[in-house]
């Protein structure tokens, strides 16, 4: 036996007379929907709050029951894709920035474990960019932010919690120095999914506050300047010690 699909040809029914060990099941029908819903969107070049079909309409389209639509148009509306208003039907979702930054920490903070190299290198990639670009737009209040922080961060010596956030002030003020807010968003993603991991690279070391310090003067001196390349290159020292900080304790933790 077989049922349509909505993407066309047909779906095989399971066979009860077969093991299911080693099979792998098919897609839920109503996800099958909501991606072919989104997939229409995106080929028609809908814009927010442009009308989509009826409910009726899409059953119509894609072969299926109501409650299969109802059930797709839910998943795409807690994504923000849908828009469903009570008397006016269906429309292209308005998504914010703020919406994807928050769908993205979900992600970080109750998806799959997420291996912190694998965070720290998506980090990396991100923050060297933001430096350079910081460097050639950042203004004197945003300079004078910075450095101050800088200033601050010896002070809290005795306090790895503050010099966390201290460390993750200083960070996120660079993405804001650029200017633009996608990188804002992006840092605060990864910020928060980070910060565990701050919190444990400083307690390894009482020295390591007088590292990042030397760190992110270094950084705040070429941003002074303007120079682009020499900010992504005191990023990327940094990171890149940051990076073998954690490998070691991580390697010496399970020798």
């Amino acid at each position: 036996m077989a049922r349509s699909s909505p993407r066309g040809g047909t779906v095989p029914e399971p066979d009860a007379t077969l093991p299911t060990s080693g099979i792998v099941r098919q897609r839920r029908l109503s996800d099958q929907v909501a991606d072919a819903i989104r997939d229409d969107i995106l080929a028609r070049e809908l814009q927010p709050g442009d009308r989509l079909p009826s409910e009726r309409e899409l059953c119509e389209s894609y072969g299926v029951s109501r409650t299969v639509v109802r059930e797709a148009v839910r998943a795409l509306t807690a994504k923000g894709i849908v828009t469903a208003t009570p008397g006016s039907g269906l429309s292209v979702g308005r998504t914010s920035i703020d919406d994807v930054g928050q769908m993205l920490q979900m992600f970080l903070h109750h998806g799959p474990n997420v291996p912190y190299l694998q965070l720290h290198e998506v980090r990396a990639t991100l923050e060297v960019a933001v430096a350079g670009i910081a460097a050639e737009r950042i203004d004197d209040a945003a300079l004078t932010g910075l450095a101050d922080l800088v200033d601050q961060l010896p002070g809290h010596a005795d306090d790895i919690v503050a010099a966390s956030k201290n460390d993750y002030a200083f960070h996120r003020g660079l993405a804001v120095a650029t200017g633009n807010d996608f990188f804002v968003m992006l840092y605060d993603v990864l910020g928060e999914g980070l910060m565990e991991t701050r919190v444990a690279t400083f307690s390894y070391d009482p020295r390591r506050i007088d590292v990042v310090t030397r760190a992110h003067r270094a950084i705040v001196d070429n941003l002074d300047a303007h120079r682009a390349d020499g900010a992504r290159a005191a990023m990327l020292d940094h990171l890149t010690e940051v990076r073998e900080t954690w490998v070691r304790h991580q390697d010496g933790a399970s020798a």
